[in-house]
């Protein structure tokens, strides 16, 4: 009996792909009960989702359904972001660690800004081959240091200006609080993984196509 690669039974929605875009649909139709587009218009976002999704080296039904989601939940052109296009293009970590990376609770404000009216770009559904978050050459890979300062920074942006510099001790927090978060995201199941990301872009303002 021929054996099926485990690596396969991630993608075996894939293997029937109409049908895999009418499960999201599903899904769309559900968290988005008001939506007046019909399901053909629907379908045909779905199907951009996907491949915009691949292009980021996102591969398995879970995760190219999740990015579908997020995409309707916040703006179809959401990777363009600076700080997610920089995190999906930092290439010292898998794919997974880089997509739920983005789900962090430091990552709020930045969801927050894709959120605002004047981000949104609608061209993002009819054309996935438009700009993407380009890889960062080995030169331009963000350090330690430069994660721990983001981090920071970020946390800093929920209070009142003025921020002032990080101090060591807070830079040094930021760095052991990056790699406990690197440590728990490779112990996450991948049934865990899906959840939370579900759950995540439950969570984000949400938007008409």
């Amino acid at each position: 009996m021929p054996q099926i690669p485990a690596s396969q039974f991630d993608r075996l929605l894939q293997q029937d792909m109409p049908a895999f875009v009418d499960k999201t649909l599903a899904v769309v139709r559900e968290s988005h009960p008001t939506y007046r587009q019909t399901d053909d218009m629907l379908r045909g976002s779905i199907r951009g989702g996907f491949k915009r999704a691949l292009l980021h080296g996102l591969t398995t039904d879970e995760q190219l359904m999740a990015y579908v989601l997020v995409m309707f939940a916040s703006a179809p052109n959401f990777d363009q972001h600076p700080l997610v296009a920089r995190v999906l293009g930092d290439q010292r970590f898998s794919i997974e660690e880089r997509w739920e990376r983005l789900f962090e609770e430091d990552f709020d404000d930045v969801w927050g800004e894709i959120a605002e009216p004047d981000f949104y770009d609608g061209e993002y559904w009819n054309d996935p081959t438009l700009p993407k978050a380009k890889p960062l050459g080995p030169d331009e890979q963000p350090t330690a240091d430069d994660w721990a300062e983001l981090v920071v920074g970020l946390k800093q942006s929920r209070g009142p200006a003025p921020y002032p510099p990080a101090t060591r001790q807070e830079l040094d927090q930021a760095r052991q609080d990056l790699v406990d978060a690197i440590k728990k995201r490779r112990e996450t199941t991948p049934q865990e993984w899906e959840a939370k990301a579900r759950e995540a872009a439950k969570g984000l303002s949400q938007k008409r196509p």
